[in-house]
């Protein structure tokens, strides 16, 4: 497995552009701060990563009639086809579509191991999209409720 060991780089990461190797060693790269918060919705859930200044980072979302989970990343500049997501255990880029609210929107059916793999990712999972940069999110709970609510 390929790991950063570069320690000048380490800082760097969580705002590196999306060109980063396709193997990050994430549980070395520090997550940003945030708060996750869980919401039940209409035909589902939601998971929001809420940072220091008030802003939703990262949303995970469920449609149990689809049983499609969604993660939503938020601050997207302009569109991009696909978004790259990085755990300790499995890394993937995923088709997008890109909303005119500046986020990128990948889904996954709720079976999906990367959902898993998010779930129990070693303190944090990350992600980037092209013309965005790396952003590294803390695991927590309310990601697996989320799973869970669309399994079930």
């Amino acid at each position: 497995m390929f790991a950063f060991a570069v320690a000048s780089a380490l800082p760097l990461l969580s705002v590196a552009p999306a060109q980063v190797p396709a193997q990050i060693d994430v549980e070395t790269v520090q997550p940003i701060a945030g708060t996750w918060s869980y919401r039940a919705i209409a035909d589902g859930s939601e998971a929001d990563l809420i940072d220091a200044t008030a802003a939703v980072r990262v949303k995970i979302g469920c449609k149990r009639t689809t049983r499609v989970v969604s993660i939503t990343r938020t601050g997207i500049p302009a569109a991009a086809p696909t978004l790259t997501v990085w755990t300790s255990a499995l890394s993937r880029t995923l088709p997008a579509r890109f909303l005119g609210t500046k986020e990128l929107v990948a889904d996954l059916t709720a079976t999906d191991p990367l959902l898993d793999a998010m779930a129990f990712s070693r303190g944090r999972f990350a992600t980037a999209a092209s013309g965005a940069p790396m952003l590294t999110v803390p695991s927590a709970p309310e990601v697996t409720r989320v799973v869970e609510d669309c399994r079930s």
